[in-house]
């Protein structure tokens, strides 16, 4: 069974409709205003060999459509080929959401790869 990737709103603000590869993934709230502070929310999404009918994160280049309240980022977040990387398929991995940032770690902590978020939309004050 593949793993599944957790994505982490670095952001104030809520995600609304997450899109991966075209598919709603769905809603992240904005990082907690109460203790701790500058907690971030998640989403837990599926991790998957080739595209599908539905939000996942499958091998090789997704396009990722981010909109919070003020403007909406997009992103192309790579996952590594298991067959050339030491990354499998069954492996769980993280993606931190920032306003200008995506990082991709393993669950052991190691920074996988960064990938720039460029604006979409720009609807208010993003700082």
């Amino acid at each position: 069974m593949p793993g599944n990737i957790t994505v982490f709103n670095s952001y104030n603000e809520p995600v609304t409709q997450l899109s991966v590869g075209g598919y709603a993934a769905g809603d992240i709230a904005g990082w907690s205003q109460t203790a701790p502070r500058y907690t971030p929310s998640q989403l837990v999404v599926a991790r998957s060999k080739d595209r599908g009918t539905k939000a996942s994160f499958a091998i090789g280049a997704n396009q990722v459509s981010i909109p919070w309240n003020s403007f909406t980022g997009l992103c192309t977040v790579k996952i590594p080929d298991p067959e050339t990387s030491p990354v499998s398929l069954d492996d769980d991995l993280i993606l931190y959401l920032t306003v200008n940032k995506a990082f991709l770690l393993t669950t052991r902590g190691f920074v996988w790869d960064v990938f720039d978020v460029i604006f979409e939309q720009f609807l208010g004050n993003a700082g």
